[in-house]
């Protein structure tokens, strides 16, 4: 196992130095991006509340996505971005196999079998398919250290030892917290939900259950509480924003909140992990099963667990014990609930499993899957280590799955040696399985052998050397609509690479990775949940207008250049062709506000809708006028003035005014209520600004005005936090022995 071990490290080594990263989809487009952001930011000495680049500015150190409390962030400050960015990919497969080695050890499986479910976990489909998102692999990476925590605090050794007990709910507390700061909300609240059924359904069921459900529970309670101090400063940030962003005013409705269910016949990726085409390809041979992926592409890649691994379970994998049968039938109740709306009664379901229209929750039920098939994946190669004959019924299970595995993938053939090598071997080896030395080092190379080639399609899409700096377009913010598909309904005839559309940051992505050359762009094509809302309701709004009615809106949001494989008329004047192939142009639009400007003429409009009809109107100049939402006294007459920018910071903007009459002092940073103002030192109410913008109003004469983001939440989470650190500290304290009573003389 020592070898294999090694072979696993040294996989990882590429990543680890920066040589090759993640760049595919969000990773290139959203991640890179911000992870440049975030090291500018931290090397500056500040902390980074607001991503400039984003959509007219938004929220970074709010958004949950991009794990900025993780530890491993302080690396980004002091290591270069390809570096730090490919580390962050080595250190979610490194803690993966150690959690889920922690986890099979807690449930009672020799280190050897550990060591097999641990190759099993990080090789699977579900685990690496993670990687598109970031997030999501580090928050599952972290997921069986909370469970093998939960496990050893109900253990029958450790549960009669307070000061033992005591310092697993210190460790316990720690994982929660850093599960929390991983950034996957939905990850985080399944996993708690399943270590939390881990440590209450045993005893419930247990013929004395009322000796250890009491102090199993508050134990429990308290990692939770002490693992939420931990998260607190991510807790208070995400907090901050939520009320102005979309995913809280507006709730998914079921078409979308099931937009990721698995159709029933996706379960033939057990056996051929791609049989609706290679993800790495844009062509014939690429991606076709659009019918049976819902959100037209692939949310997962793949739910592909491995062949030899079901082989293993149909023929060791007994569940004896209450805790395996809870594991077992948490495995199953998250298949069948991962199915979504193709449930009888799914819209019943959706206000619960929805919570509220605030998630999209099918197919994520499968990180369910990955991680309850942990502690059987190892008790079952404990049994087949230690020769354990399995019954006729098990043998016959076994053939059944062999057989049923030949039939799909002859069915299924893929057309590339790329995508069958890896099923032909899985279905060599699960077929054998029975005849095998009992070595469990064997069955480990097994494993790695027949996962890694079976995942070959999606490692050649997710895996390459870091894309190149895009050139900067220049000026203000871009604007971009393009099509760009990696995965088309109507594929071209011949193949091509899914990295000529994403690994090397073409010239149609410049404006969503141009935050790394210093531009940033408006009104993002698909903007995050917790972007705010009335920045994506102008977005759609723009959708539906002419290319020309779209100008003033484009010009208030200071945007200069407009990226598009549209032929587009005045006002847009062509600048360059960045690709001849496709059509895709680059335009300059002129008469951009300034990012900082005083609006002496204010109008009032009583909605959105009438700020983006205000806007229209032939008399409204984008560099002197704004439009505020609500009832107030106009001020229909523009007047002299002059504005000093004194410091101008992604999160912090100090401006001396000298003004004729009074107006609105406008910065064109997305509106949310963080943003806190003060005039002449004292506080001044920050206001919406032309739907989505912020605005000070000032009056006649000279001032000077602040706006920064109020960073009073995060610096109280942070002294939670500290307070939460020493508790654990103060539970895993060993308590000093009593000291021994001298005796008194009379």
């Amino acid at each position: 196992m020592k070898l294999l071990r090694a072979f696993l490290l040294l996989a990882v080594a590429p990543l680890a130095l920066g040589f090759v990263v993640v760049t595919y989809q969000d990773a290139t487009l959203t991640h890179i991006p911000a992870r440049a952001v975030i090291a500018q930011e931290l090397r500056e000495g500040r902390l980074p509340y607001v991503h400039p680049g984003a959509s007219c500015g938004q929220p970074l150190l709010g958004n949950p996505n991009f794990g900025v409390f993780f530890p491993d962030t302080l690396l980004a400050a002091v290591l270069p971005l390809d570096v730090a960015f490919g580390l962050r990919f080595a250190l979610i497969l490194v803690l993966a196999f150690w959690g889920a080695r922690r986890l099979a050890r807690a449930e009672g499986a020799s280190p050897e079998a550990a060591e097999v479910a641990a190759v099993a976990f990080v090789l699977s489909g579900v685990f690496l398919s993670t990687f598109r998102f970031f997030n999501s692999g580090l928050a599952l990476a972290m997921a069986p250290f909370v469970l093998a925590a939960a496990a050893r605090l109900v253990a029958r050794d450790d549960a009669s030892d307070a000061s033992t007990r005591r310092r697993v709910i210190g460790e316990m507390a720690v994982f929660v917290g850093l599960e929390v700061l991983a950034g996957e909300p939905v990850i985080a609240l399944l996993t708690f939900v399943l270590a939390a059924a881990r440590v209450l359904v045993p005893l419930m069921l247990e013929k004395h259950r009322r000796a250890g459900l009491e102090p199993a529970a508050l134990a429990l309670a308290g990692a939770f509480l002490v693992g939420g101090l931990i998260a607190a400063p991510q807790i208070a940030a995400t907090a901050q924003i939520l009320g102005d962003s979309s995913r809280e005013r507006k709730p998914i409705p079921f078409v979308t909140a099931t937009g990721t269910s698995v159709h029933p016949v996706r379960l033939l990726e057990q056996v051929v992990p791609f049989p609706y085409g290679r993800p790495d390809v844009i062509g014939p041979e690429g991606f076709r099963g659009h019918a049976y992926f819902e959100n037209h592409a692939p949310y997962l890649w793949t739910l592909h667990v491995g062949l030899v691994v079901l082989a293993l379970l149909a023929l060791h994998g007994a569940v004896p014990t209450v805790v395996l049968r809870l594991l077992a039938g948490s495995a199953f109740a998250a298949v069948v609930l991962s199915l979504g709306r193709h449930l009888i009664g799914a819209k019943l379901l959706y206000p619960l499993l929805s919570l509220g229209g605030r998630i999209r929750f099918p197919v994520k039920w499968w990180f369910v899957v990955a991680l309850a098939l942990v502690p059987l994946v190892a008790l079952a190669a404990l049994r087949w280590a230690g020769s354990d004959r399995p019954t006729l019924p098990r043998r016959a299970a076994h053939a059944l799955l062999v057989a049923v595995g030949a039939v799909v993938l002859a069915i299924a053939w893929p057309s590339t040696p790329a995508a069958y090598v890896g099923p032909l071997l899985s279905l060599a080896l699960a077929s054998s399985l029975p005849y095998w030395p009992r070595k469990p080092a064997l069955l480990g190379a097994a494993l790695v052998a027949s996962l890694l080639t079976s995942a070959g399609p999606l490692l050649l899409a997710l895996l390459d050397r870091p894309p190149a700096r895009p050139r900067t377009l220049g000026g203000g913010r871009i604007y971009s609509r393009i099509e760009a598909d990696a995965h088309p309904i109507d594929p071209p005839t011949t193949n091509t690479p899914v990295r000529e559309l994403f690994r090397r940051a073409p010239v149609e992505l410049w404006p969503l990775t141009a935050t790394r050359a210093g531009d940033g762009y408006a009104f993002d094509f698909d903007p995050d949940g917790a972007y705010a809302d009335e920045d994506r309701a102008i977005r759609k709004a723009l959708e539906t207008l002419p290319w020309a009615e779209r100008a003033t809106e484009l010009r208030l949001a200071n945007v200069t250049t407009v990226v598009t494989d549209q032929e587009l008329a005045e006002p847009y004047q062509l600048a360059a062709v960045l690709d001849p192939a496709r059509g895709v142009r680059a335009y300059t639009l002129a008469g951009a506000s300034p990012r900082v400007r005083l609006a002496t003429r204010v109008l009032r409009a009583p909605d959105l809708a009438g700020v983006l009809a205000a806007h229209r109107d032939p008399s409204f100049d984008p560099a002197n006028d704004t439009v505020l939402e609500g009832p107030g006294t106009l001020h229909p007459k523009r007047r002299e003035s002059q504005v000093m920018v004194r410091d101008e910071q992604p999160s912090r903007l100090v401006v001396d005014l000298e003004t004729e009459s009074s107006g609105v002092l406008v910065w064109s940073q997305t509106f949310f209520s963080a943003w806190k103002a003060r005039r002449d030192g004292r506080p001044a109410p920050v206001v919406r600004a032309d739907g989505h913008l912020i605005g000070v109003e000032v009056p006649k004469g000279r001032s000077r005005v602040e706006i920064a983001w109020d960073t009073r939440p995060v610096h109280l989470g942070l002294g939670l936090c500290a307070l939460g650190l020493l508790m654990v500290v103060a539970l895993r304290r060993e308590p000093r022995p009593p000291a021994p009573r001298a005796d008194v003389p009379r």
